[in-house]
């Protein structure tokens, strides 16, 4: 008796065991689901369904089902044992359709310990049954109107998008199309279908989240319908843009003899007021504006102070390369800066080093995509590992291989006038402060401010001052060399060039012109960062502005204008 009534304890122990293991198994499998750990599902599915369904191919059929739903989330509860396994309740809230609620029943192979879970596609989404396939048919809403930031002016609106003001809106709403490869997954997720036209371009890219309003629909399994819902229609969006800041932007590009581009930013909302042109995809070297880069990074590291004092020189020694048409540089950092001087400056990059300068630059944006805005170019610096400190003294005035936008131009202005922080970029009209990554101390960023302010006080920036009384403007010149301009190499190289052209059977032939002094301004390309108020007045807000003008002379001389009238329209908002 004793020996039966042992083994009946056992016997009840190994059930109880075994019935535990395999309830941890479904509810480790539902556990999971809730955080769409499709790898850890896959984990836990018997032999014979995992010996013939790959975890990428069950990834695919679960993802499929929820993207089809346009799920937002998905929660399990506690699995609840059934004749063949269990059943587990499931909850799925959707983006079209709600709310969608139902038990999906989950079997078994073998027991126990050795128990894994007899999957089927019906066990994709809650509510399908054998041989059933989740499908959606979608109607999209009519379009939402874009306005400008007063909230009247209609920048795009209707069937047809049309505008208030035409000769604006082409400036920066952008065209409608076919979604772009990369914008697809996003757009699915919105419940967008493949073939619906969305925006490919500008604003109507960018707001397409906030535009494309709710599609309606239908949800089936099989032949039946699970849920339905009409489209709806988003209401109008507000966006950012300044009506009077686009329009002082086109017409002061307007004689820009090549690619052009500008980015206006409020800096503490990071609002985008306006932009122009090929604001975020001409990449050009950025010249000296990459010495906020530099010196932000020199003041941070302690490589410099503001008072710092350096020879007057005509160039970089031991490096040959000239200060701009080879004056004389140097003095305090303050007037280094000012005056924009290569013979300080590119001692200070070798010095700085490639992968102190390299992480500066990244910090500020560089090597990586700007959130916010799709198909922006990225704006580059080489990695470190690639570059020696001569490179490193190259690229801290934004010459060799650094690519530059107006974009990153913008946002590396709206940094330092905004203390330092980075603000998140927003197209919507809004005055809350923006989310913000540090950059570099608050200490640093006042820093450049001095040093930003004396290039437009009585530096290389004076045609950006922004004419509007007790209010003090910073910035920086770039004038990037395309081509070489001045000293030996540039005879030498015009020498060689004009040898090559020369006709075979010509005994004498003009020369081709130079880029030596740059006669035409195309061996050079302009920038101009600006921004204003130095610090925010009253309930100003400081405003930055990057202004890129290709193959066009220097930036003082060309570009500097542009962000001066772009600064007093954004002031006078």
């Amino acid at each position: 008796m004793l020996l039966v009534a042992g083994v009946a304890a056992y016997l009840l122990l190994d059930a109880r065991a075994s019935r535990a293991a395999e309830r941890d198994l479904v509810a480790s499998y539902a556990k999971a689901w809730s955080s769409k750990d499709f790898s850890t599902m896959h984990g836990e599915l018997g032999d014979e369904v995992s010996g013939r369904l790959d975890e990428a191919r069950f990834t695919e059929i679960m993802r499929d089902a929820l993207t089809t739903a346009t799920a937002r989330s998905v929660t399990t509860g506690e699995p609840e044992r059934t004749d063949d396994g269990f059943a587990v309740p499931v909850v799925v809230r959707t983006r079209l359709f709600g709310t969608i609620r139902g038990t999906v029943a989950v079997p078994l192979e073998g027991s126990g310990d050795e128990a894994g879970i007899r999957w089927s596609r019906r066990m994709a989404f809650p509510g399908l049954r054998a041989g059933e396939a989740l499908t959606r048919t979608t109607e999209m809403p009519a379009r939402a109107d874009i306005l400008a930031r007063d909230g009247s002016t209609v920048l795009a609106g209707g069937a047809d998008r049309t505008s208030d003001v035409p000769n604006i809106a082409s400036q920066v709403v952008g065209a409608l199309g076919t979604a772009v490869d990369t914008d697809r997954s996003s757009l699915r997720a919105l419940g967008v279908p493949a073939d619906a036209k969305v925006g490919v371009s500008g604003l109507e890219r960018i707001l397409n989240p906030q535009l494309v309003g709710t599609p309606g629909g239908t949800l089936k399994a099989g032949d039946r319908v699970i849920a339905e819902v009409r489209p709806k229609k988003a209401r109008a969006v507000r966006s950012s843009i300044s009506i009077a800041v686009v329009k002082a932007a086109a017409a002061a590009q307007a004689n820009a003899p090549d690619a052009s581009g500008t980015t206006v930013i409020d800096s503490r909302t990071g609002e985008v007021l306006g932009f122009q042109g090929s604001a975020w995809s001409a990449l050009q070297p950025p010249g000296s504006t990459m010495k906020i880069v530099t010196a932000a990074a020199a003041l941070e590291d302690g490589v410099a102070k503001t008072t710092t004092t350096y020879p007057r020189q005509t160039e970089a020694e031991g490096f040959g390369i000239q200060n701009a048409d080879g004056e004389s540089c140097g003095g305090t950092l303050v007037e280094s800066f000012a005056h924009s001087c290569n013979s300080v400056f590119v001692p200070m990059g070798a010095k700085l080093g490639p992968k102190r300068l390299v992480e500066m630059a990244e910090r500020f944006g560089f090597n990586e995509k700007t959130a916010g805005i799709p198909g922006a170019q990225i704006s580059t610096i080489p990695e470190a590992s690639t570059m020696d400190d001569r490179q490193a003294a190259v690229s801290a005035i934004g010459q060799g291989t650094v690519q530059a936008t107006s974009l990153q131009i913008a946002l590396m202005t709206a940094t330092i006038a905004n203390g330092g922080r980075q603000p998140e970029l927003t197209f919507l009209r809004t005055s809350r402060t923006a989310e913000t990554k540090r950059v570099i101390s608050a200490k640093t960023a006042s820093g450049m401010r001095q040093l930003m302010a004396a290039v437009i006080a009585d530096g290389t920036g004076e045609s950006a001052r922004v004419p509007i009384s007790g209010i003090v403007t910073g910035g920086k010149t770039g004038t990037a060399e395309l081509a070489t301009t001045q000293g030996a190499q540039c005879d030498a190289e015009a020498a060689a060039r004009a040898q090559q052209q020369q006709p075979d059977k010509v005994a004498e032939a003009p020369e081709p012109v130079s880029a030596c002094g740059n006669v035409d301004g195309k061996s050079t390309t302009a920038w101009m960062s600006a921004f204003a108020p130095l610090t925010r007045r009253g309930d100003v807000d400081p405003v930055a502005v990057g202004v890129l003008r290709a193959r066009n002379f220097q930036g003082g001389g060309t570009a500097a204008p542009v962000a001066r009238q772009v600064l007093t329209a954004a002031l006078g908002r």
